[in-house]
């Protein structure tokens, strides 16, 4: 007599499983299928415009990419901008100027696709474009390596943290960046990841300094804690109370050139400045 009522209790056990199916998993699959196929349309929107605003160009593959390059004082070290992907090169110019105000050389540069560089942005192409300005300050401008701090905010950490696993001798600096792209909605990565930038910080040695927002809507701050905690460099977190993604340098003001400048002049600092 017993039988009947367990049968019942495993049917609906079962009926139970099939309507999570329904109602959870299956639109979670369909989300994450139209997530992999957008992804590159989200992470490379590319503004562009036809008139370019650096004073230089590079190429990178066969396309030509808008720069801007201003040499550093004797003896001070070089940063290599990557921007976010709701800007272009005119846009950042202001940021531009204050490194030059705080004796920094700089070199800025548009994705392939973006303001005024050509072709067709991707994540391949911008670690290609990253990697010709790089290039530039070497072999062009005969910097050394060490003098050199790669600098990426938000989409500007993807490239920036594969340039610095290539050339973990230069200082890394991260500002509201993501662990992953799929990091950013989700707290784990998933196959068919974008950018793994806490992979990477996880295999690189190069001295990281982290500035998030933790108020960040676009990126939660969960990932800049994930890339400090896979870091396994010299490494710094600095957490900015109450910034959201796009105000985090107002928030910071001058306390973002006073962390920059003790980080890379530290005295167990590889870097040659």
């Amino acid at each position: 007599m017993k039988l009947f009522p367990k049968i019942c209790r495993n049917s609906c056990f079962r009926l139970i499983v099939r309507l999570l199916a329904v109602v959870v998993i299956l639109p979670c699959i369909g989300f994450l299928a139209i997530g992999y196929i957008y992804m590159n349309d989200l992470l490379f929107p590319h503004p562009h415009t036809d008139r370019r605003t650096g004073n230089m160009t590079l190429r990178s593959g066969e396309f030509q990419l808008d720069a801007f390059y201003h040499a550093p004082p004797p003896g001070r070290p070089v940063i290599l901008f990557s921007h976010g992907n709701g800007e272009i090169l005119a846009y950042v110019k202001p940021f531009l100027q204050e490194m030059i105000r705080h004796r920094y050389g700089v070199m800025a540069y548009d994705y392939a696709g973006f303001g005024g560089s050509e072709g067709n942005p991707d994540e391949r192409q911008s670690c290609q474009d990253i990697e010709a300005a790089f290039r530039y300050l070497t072999e062009t401008e005969k910097i050394d390596p060490r003098r050199i701090v790669i600098f990426g905010f938000s989409l500007g950490s993807g490239p920036s943290c594969h340039l610095a696993s290539k050339h973990p001798e230069c200082c890394l600096v991260l500002a509201a960046a993501f662990a992953s792209a799929i990091q950013v909605v989700l707290p784990f990565s998933l196959p068919g990841d974008r950018f793994p930038n806490a992979k990477r910080l996880s295999r690189t040695p190069s001295p990281v300094l982290i500035f998030h927002g933790t108020a960040d809507k676009v990126i939660p701050f969960r990932n800049g804690r994930k890339n400090y905690d896979s870091a396994i460099g010299r490494k710094k977190l600095v957490p900015v109370p109450g910034a959201d993604h796009n105000d985090l340098f107002d928030q910071l003001k001058e306390t973002f050139w006073t962390e920059l400048e003790n980080f890379i002049s530290a005295p167990d600092s590889s870097s040659n400045f």
